[in-house]
């Protein structure tokens, strides 16, 4: 009875008011309410995105400490072989040679072995630290990030990793070459220094390297399959993460990529690609190859051809080996009379016509097809291309439209 006087004693304007805080009460809680529930769905989706990269740098990790066991386990063979005809050393092949020279001397200096990016990146942001609330998922990657850097550790600094022939010392054999410093006469070094103590330590010790990278491996291997089944994140989920955060521009069709394009490597290599609307394409590669030994350039233009087509934003090329065409054109280079007989030895052995006619044709022929995912740019004046090598490892280069 109460309730009925107050209500009729409301004005119009005092029911009006009451109405429109009311009103703005359940806008406020359904805003909040809202907003709540896509702060979560956004920590979610941060959290897993976080997960997925640091996994995925477990396992690049994984396949890099791989190929060391490989690359070394080969380099064993090769230094075994050269063991074993060590009476028929300067006969024996320049590959086997080269191999096992590989293990012994340090080439180039590096600095670091391992990409620390994404260890950057997850020890430093407080709002990754803040999403990611799984603390049997950061002990895990703690714990393979700390590994990871006494393994660096270790190969730099423990004697049975460190090549006994430094970078130094390597340089100093190529000064006090017979012949010149840019030609070096690996089978009589590695004939001397084969008989040295600290040669033969590294040589025994090989098989304990390979061991070391190959338990390293399997060890990050299974952390990266125990943080995958915490987060429950499936094999592929994550490559579908992989392939994405590797994506940027938009689709590509056949009309956006007929055309002429190029692209620079390495500064002194342009390459360039026509692509038909007959579903044909032709790449020629121009070299200006540089050398200590001579002043200019050497220029080499290898051209070949093929078919190619697009379809879900995947280019598709399959050369023809028997297109190659080979030009070599060394009128632009000078030298010292003194190193006469060794740029004609260069250019005799490594780039005689035929010589990289058949090199070309054979790499063709062991890969005459490349599936290359690309994306382009809004203006449709470049073009991201990325290329997947046989260790999985991905590398993005980019076209650029030749103006007609």
């Amino acid at each position: 009875m109460n309730q009925f006087k107050f209500n009729r004693q409301l004005t119009p304007w005092g029911k009006g008011f009451l109405t429109s805080v009311l009103g703005t009460t359940v806008s406020i809680l359904l805003t909040f309410g809202t907003s709540a529930l896509i702060d979560n769905k956004m920590k979610a989706d941060v959290q897993r995105q976080t997960a997925m990269m640091v996994i995925h740098d477990i396992d690049v990790c994984v396949k890099q400490i791989e190929e060391m066991a490989d690359d070394e386990e080969k380099r064993n063979q090769a230094i075994q072989y050269v063991l074993a005809h060590r009476d028929q050393i300067a006969s024996l092949p320049e590959d086997t040679l080269s191999l096992a020279m590989h293990m012994l001397a340090e080439y180039i200096s590096t600095p670091a072995i391992f990409d620390n990016a994404k260890e950057n990146i997850f020890k430093s942001s407080q709002e990754i630290w803040g999403n990611l609330d799984n603390m049997a998922f950061i002990d895990n990657m703690e714990r393979f990030y700390r590994e990871r850097k006494e393994v660096e550790n270790i190969l730099k600094t423990d004697p049975i990793f460190v090549p006994p022939i430094s970078l130094l010392e390597f340089h100093q054999l190529r000064i006090n070459s017979t012949a010149d410093a840019h030609t070096l006469d690996i089978a009589s070094i590695l004939k001397e220094k084969l008989k040295e103590p600290r040669v033969i330590y590294c040589i025994d010790f090989s098989a304990n390297r390979a061991r070391f990278y190959r338990e390293y491996a399997q060890q990050w291997r299974d952390i990266s399959d125990r943080n995958k089944f915490i987060m429950n994140i499936s094999d592929e989920e994550l490559a579908e993460y992989i392939k994405n955060s590797q994506r940027s521009g938009s689709s590509v069709g056949k009309n956006e990529m007929t055309g002429q394009w190029e692209r620079q490597s390495s500064g002194h290599i342009h390459i360039y690609y026509e692509f038909l609307e007959t579903d044909s394409f032709r790449k020629k590669l121009v070299n200006h190859m540089a050398y200590p030994i001579w002043n200019g350039d050497i220029v080499t233009i290898n051209t070949y051809g093929g078919t190619w087509r697009i379809k879900d934003d995947t280019l598709f090329m399959v050369s023809n080996p028997q297109s190659v065409e080979v030009q070599v054109d060394t009128t632009h280079i000078s030298y010292r009379p003194e190193m006469r007989d060794s740029v004609k030895t260069i250019i005799r052995e490594y780039l005689d016509v035929k010589y990289l006619k058949e090199e070309i044709q054979k790499s063709i022929k062991n890969n005459i097809r490349d599936t290359l995912p690309v994306t382009t740019n809004k203006a449709n004046d470049k073009i991201e291309v990325r290329w997947t090598s046989s260790g999985d490892v991905v590398t993005t280069y980019y076209l650029k439209r030749v103006k007609q």
